[in-house]
């Protein structure tokens, strides 16, 4: 039992060595386009300077849940715009008359 036990931690070792890459951000620079499909394919790269880890080169997928939406999307339905708004008339006038106009200065 201890022997597949020691089996499998060794596959598991190798197998994040293997899915796992450290290059330096000299050496990327020269190797980019490759990085990035084996980033795609899933393997874990790290640039780093001087040993240490920067940053890890992830695929664009498996970075939209982390990276928040700041479009004006969240704004639909809470916020209304005034009548009128990009007319003609609004641009001539100005923005601070037609609000003026409006009753809402």
């Amino acid at each position: 039992m201890q022997i597949k036990q020691l089996y499998a931690a060794a596959v598991a070792t190798v197998h994040a060595m293997v899915a796992t890459m450290e290059i330096g951000i000299k050496d990327a620079k020269n190797s980019l386009s490759s990085l990035v499909v084996q980033a795609r394919a899933g393997k874990r790269i790290f640039l780093t300077n001087r040993g240490e880890r920067m940053v890890e080169l992830v695929p664009v997928e498996q970075q939209k849940e982390a990276v928040p939406d700041y479009g004006l999307g969240w704004l639909k339905g809470k916020a209304e715009l005034p009548k009128g708004f990009g007319t003609a008339r609004w641009k001539k006038a100005g923005t601070r008359a037609v609000l003026k106009d409006m009753g809402l200065l």
